[in-house]
């Protein structure tokens, strides 16, 4: 029988809202067994800090002439998440063998073969006296592929943990919303275009507020077709085959001039009209949908897609799933394969040239 390791998952997503952790038991294969989920938010000046960074940052270059500040910032990430880390293993007791620590994306740029996830890797191992896998994105890119989606191969476990056997799609909705088709043995998965990050960008700018809880702003507003469609005929999403996204890829330039509510219930009806369009479009054969991540909770956009797309949309948390920790049970997952070798990313996940293993580790203790 295969050893079973206990990992611990950290992911820090586009919100920037904080840190999802999971612990989970696995062999790197079939075996996976949730141990525990916890949540920790971001202090408040270190999430303004970390919002303005990535807003200024649009290449390495400008990282380069900012790197005292990049520097100072990536040290109070990696000590929160030390800090968070040490919180759990002490709280739960659990012998953890290996840290899958994604950090945060500050740059994602696969076209020009580099996606920067800020977290130190090393420092991490050094305070926690643990084996960190860290850098999951590098080695795919390196091998000229997308460097996400990443949870493609979590997601396709999970049907064999659950025994779905019909073809499903696993619809994450973060800032960036991500598909994972799977039918039997074959998966394949893709970044699809915007999931929050239009709506937060925009109410964030006009309310001050992270996000629109449950769509209910956009459920009192008018949704404007004529700009969805003016929209989507300029759309790039669709015209990008297999391309990943950075948040600082989509503009909500086009709903200028809407009253707040009808903005957000426009912004909101082309979020869904997006990812309903290309799942009608190429997976005509799924019999349901299991919807992970926060944008899940986003009642409005919900309703948008089961009105568009007539099939069957479930949570992933009737499943006994909790759907808000998916994505740091994958990285717990993943660095469990990392550390086997085992691979993370193929050419129908990432786009990447033949499937390889990714991830750093990192012994420093």
């Amino acid at each position: 029988m295969d050893k079973k390791y206990h990992s611990l998952g950290l992911m820090s997503g586009t919100s920037l809202d904080g840190i999802d952790a999971s612990i989970i038991e696995s062999d790197g294969d079939s075996i996976i067994n949730i141990r525990k989920n916890a949540y920790f938010s971001y202090p408040k000046k270190f999430k303004l800090d970390l919002k303005e960074l990535i807003e200024k940052t649009s290449s390495r270059e400008e990282i380069q002439k900012n790197l005292k500040k990049y520097n100072d910032i990536e040290k109070k990430l990696t000590l929160f998440h030390a800090e968070i880390s040490e919180s759990i293993i002490k709280k739960y007791d659990y012998d953890i063998d290996l840290i899958g620590f994604h950090g945060q994306t500050i740059i994602h740029k696969p076209s020009d073969k580099y996606s920067i996830q800020m977290g130190d890797g090393r420092l991490l191992s050094q305070i926690l006296k643990k084996k960190v896998i860290y850098q999951f994105r590098k080695n795919d890119i390196q091998h000229s592929g997308q460097g996400a989606p990443l949870a493609s191969i979590y997601h396709y476990a999970l049907t064999k943990k659950l025994k779905i056997k019909d073809p499903v799609i696993f619809l994450n909705i973060g800032g960036i919303s991500n598909i994972t088709y799977v039918d039997n043995d074959n998966f394949e998965s893709r970044d699809v275009g915007p999931g929050n990050v239009l709506m937060d960008k925009y109410i964030k700018k006009i309310k001050n507020n992270d996000y629109d809880h449950k769509g209910s702003y956009a459920s009192i507003g008018k949704i404007d077709y004529s700009i969805v469609n003016q929209a989507l005929d300029n759309d790039f999403f669709s015209k990008k085959n297999n391309a990943s996204f950075d948040i600082n890829d989509f503009d909500y330039y086009f709903i200028k001039g809407l009253e707040f509510e009808d903005a957000m219930a426009t912004l909101n009806f082309y979020s869904a009209k997006i990812i309903s369009d290309l799942i009608l479009e190429k997976y005509l054969n799924v019999k349901k949908i299991i919807l992970c991540g926060g944008g899940r909770k986003n009642k409005t956009l919900i309703d948008n897609i089961k009105n568009l797309i007539k099939i069957d949309v479930q949570n992933i948390d009737n499943f006994d799933l909790d759907g808000d920790f998916i994505e740091s049970q994958a990285f717990a997952y993943l660095a469990v394969r990392s550390f086997l070798n085992k691979n993370i990313s193929y050419p129908k996940t990432t786009n990447v040239k033949k499937p390889v293993s990714g991830g750093e580790l990192i012994i420093n203790y």
